[in-house]
């Protein structure tokens, strides 16, 4: 370990000086009336950027210009734009310009480090760091740390400000520099990294983070030593390991990332603390087509925490199509059931009008039945007076459905449901046994 970290610390003052301007291309849009009542943000691993608010109809054409050229498909429903862009690598804010506001779009270097699907934030166990006894610690560190678990940032940056001397020190350069990245201040962020003792225990993860500000170190094939988390304590692996499977999602690799964090989802697991990246990165895994989609729904089903969370819609719709696009259309109506309990009221027309469609895509028009009663008691008549819900309801059974059994939470008929994906999925789950550590 010592000697790969004495090597990427020659690294360090490239990638010091590179963070300081890591925009590839800017892009920016003029906001009339200086964009009072908009809000944008950007969904890097998706590829997006979405703006909200009153008239984004006329900046949706400003932004369908022919000259613009980093997000080139741009959709407009109700008060809400969506652009697609050519890069993971985004960011997206509103800023002053030329005397008023532009919407501006940056294309990054590299992948970005604040904001959703930024660098993440895992905390350690100040106990088997030895820095003190477990939460609430009694050390600045420890306290730190258990601040940092309990999402008390401003509480943890005053305890790490007052671990610079001492046991604790190297850690708090670290984490002083996490949360400047986090701020979007990386400037300050490199500085704090650099302060790290390259043999400390630390070192590694200081050395990893430089690594990830620094355009030409990840794509020259380093990552395979940096990321590499038998090389540092148990306590420290998570970090590493979301890291790295973060990593693999923006270079096109969201597989293999989703199944290096099979293992995370539980207490003091990367995925526990960072559950809406870990959920990103799934997402992304299950949008990828053939087999390898297959296998992301494997994954998924295995995930504890798959029906909560901040991606848990996002990512039923995409396990439900999936499991259509696999010949199982009432398992797919089944996964989007589990999650009707945390859709939005926004979102609650169009997700049971969905969930009703595949169930008499499946041939069961008594569990549809079902969907339409309980929408009877959700929905306005306007909405349920629609095309797409009369149609629904023709085609539901209109007889009083029988007791229909709720869905299977533990889902261990999958491999029935989807037929011939089976094999696929068997061959997944032996892949995510083989790639965890």
């Amino acid at each position: 370990m010592a000697l790969s970290v004495a090597l990427l610390t020659l690294l360090l003052p490239a990638a010091a000086q590179a963070g300081l301007d890591l925009t590839h291309t800017l892009e920016r849009f003029p906001l009339k009336g200086g964009g009072r009542g908009l809000t944008v943000r950007a969904e890097p691993m998706a590829g997006r950027v979405i703006v909200e608010g009153p008239g984004v109809a006329a900046l949706a054409q400003e932004l369908r210009a022919p000259t613009r050229t980093l997000c080139t498909d741009v959709s407009v429903q109700d008060e809400t734009v969506v652009l697609r862009c050519r890069s993971k690598q985004i960011a997206a804010s509103i800023a002053p310009h030329a005397g008023g506001q532009s919407l501006e779009i940056r294309f990054l270097r590299v992948a970005p480090w604040s904001g959703r699907d930024g660098l993440p934030l895992v905390p350690f166990d100040p106990f088997r760091l030895d820095l003190g006894a477990s939460c609430p610690g009694d050390t600045p560190a420890g306290s730190g740390e258990c601040a940092l678990a309990a999402g008390q940032l401003k509480e943890a940056r005053e305890h790490f400000l007052a671990a610079t001397e001492g046991a604790g020190a190297a850690l708090a350069a670290l984490r002083l520099g996490d949360f400047a990245a986090h701020e979007g201040d990386l400037p300050e962020a490199i500085r704090r990294w650099r302060q790290v003792p390259p043999r400390s225990p630390f070192g590694r993860l200081a050395a990893v983070r430089l690594c990830e500000t620094e355009p030409d170190c990840l794509p020259t094939g380093r990552s395979s030593i940096l990321f590499d988390a038998a090389a540092v304590g148990p306590a420290l692996r998570p970090d590493l390991l979301l890291r790295r499977a973060r990593h693999d999602a923006f270079a096109g690799r969201a597989l293999e990332g989703a199944q290096s964090l099979t293992g995370e989802y539980g207490a003091g697991g990367a995925c526990s603390a960072e559950p809406e990246l870990c959920g990103d990165i799934l997402l992304e895994a299950l949008k990828q087509p053939g087999p390898r989609g297959t296998q992301a729904l494997a994954i998924y089903l295995a995930t504890p925490s798959r029906d909560r969370g901040p991606v848990a819609i996002e990512l039923a719709r995409a396990a439900s199509e999936r499991s259509l696009a696999a010949g199982a259309p009432v398992f797919a109506a089944n996964l989007l059931s589990l999650v009707s309990g945390v859709v939005t009221t926004a979102q609650l027309p169009d997700h049971l009008a969905r969930t009703a469609e595949l169930y008499l895509e499946g041939g069961d028009p008594v569990r549809a039945s079902v969907v339409v009663e309980f929408a009877r008691t959700r929905l306005g008549r306007p909405e349920l007076a629609s095309p797409r819900w009369t149609r629904i309801a023709k085609g539901a059974s209109t007889r009083a459905p029988a007791k229909v059994a709720a869905p299977r939470q533990d889902l261990s008929g999958i491999e029935a449901e989807l037929g011939h994906s089976g094999r696929a999925i068997e061959t997944a789950r032996d892949q995510v046994t083989r790639s965890t550590p």
